[in-house]
């Protein structure tokens, strides 16, 4: 079914009549492709169009109301570690032209923005201001490329995902953010889940959360901790297939999609709006989230 892209909030405007869901897993998606040989996946943007686009594609088939970019690793901080900076334009706002014509009007497109992958000043020698910039440009490229909003994902520390939020905010795009809390339900930085979920508020995001982490199980203490807190913007929740396992020299995520799809109703009754899937999904897992979703009752908005 077509999405509504006639005015910038639509995507917004959609969460209050019904649950949205997102995709699934990219870096598993493409880790599993037999011949890969690239060093980092925004690469498969340049040279395999053709892949990109089935892999987009397969998850608007699948159900999935919103595709996420393969620029998760985009910006300049990550770019320049790999030797890709001069490509950085041709790998965002490229990846969001190869969504955008592979779904159409079938499915918003999400621009896909993650931490940078090293430390602020003092803990490491990036400023705020090379930051900010690093983000500020990502964020326009995807703009430029058609994306109906920013995904923000994936973020340990609180003054890294504040100045994400706020350099794509300035796109003037509905910004969603998530943090993962993926040790004793802490991000990696010692964030709790409500200061987390409080730090993407202010800084302006439209829709909080968190992605990834260890399972479920764990998500499920995470959002119950947030739920209870009260929170001033619809919820977020995207789950990894548990936790991956080495099984002959290759990581396996081994987590049934069927009881995924289980939390993912209980987030739904509990208050969360918007869900998807992270690390070790496929689009069988969409799909049977696209099932569940579409057995919920209606939702009468206030």
């Amino acid at each position: 079914m077509p999405v509504d892209r006639t005015f910038p909030n639509a995507v917004l405007d959609a969460i209050a009549r019904r649950p949205l869901l997102f995709d699934g897993a990219m870096g598993t998606t493409l880790n599993d492709f037999p011949d890969r040989d690239w060093e980092a996946p925004e690469e498969v943007t340049l040279r395999f169009p053709d892949r990109m686009s089935n892999v987009y594609r397969s998850y608007v088939d699948a159900g999935a109301d919103v595709v996420t970019t393969n620029t998760f690793g985009g910006n300049l901080i990550r770019l320049q570690r790999a030797g890709l900076t001069r490509k950085s334009e041709a790998i965002n706002r490229g990846a969001a032209e190869q969504a955008r014509a592979a779904v159409g009007d079938d499915a918003w497109v999400a621009g896909d923005i993650g931490q940078s992958g090293d430390f602020l000043e003092p803990l490491g020698e990036v400023t705020e201001a090379q930051m900010t910039e690093a983000f500020r440009v990502q964020a326009e490229q995807l703009a430029a490329g058609g994306v109906d909003l920013l995904l923000c994902e994936t973020f340990s520390d609180i003054r890294e995902v504040q100045i994400a939020i706020q350099a794509a905010g300035s796109t003037g795009l509905p910004v969603f953010a998530t943090m993962t809390y993926d040790i004793n339900l802490h991000t990696m930085m010692g964030v709790a889940p409500v200061d987390g979920m409080r730090a993407c508020e202010e800084a302006g995001a439209a829709v909080v959360g968190c992605n990834c982490g260890n399972g479920p199980e764990e998500m499920t203490q995470v959002l119950d901790q947030m739920l209870a807190a009260g929170p001033s913007r619809p919820l977020m929740a995207q789950s990894n297939a548990g936790v991956p396992e080495l099984i002959d020299g290759r990581v396996c995520y081994l987590y049934p999609p069927e009881k995924m799809v289980e939390f993912a109703r209980q987030w739904f009754e509990a208050g969360v709006s918007v869900v998807g899937s992270c690390c070790g999904s496929t689009d069988q897992t969409t799909l049977l989230l696209r099932e569940m979703i579409d057995r919920l009752p209606v939702r009468v908005p206030a």
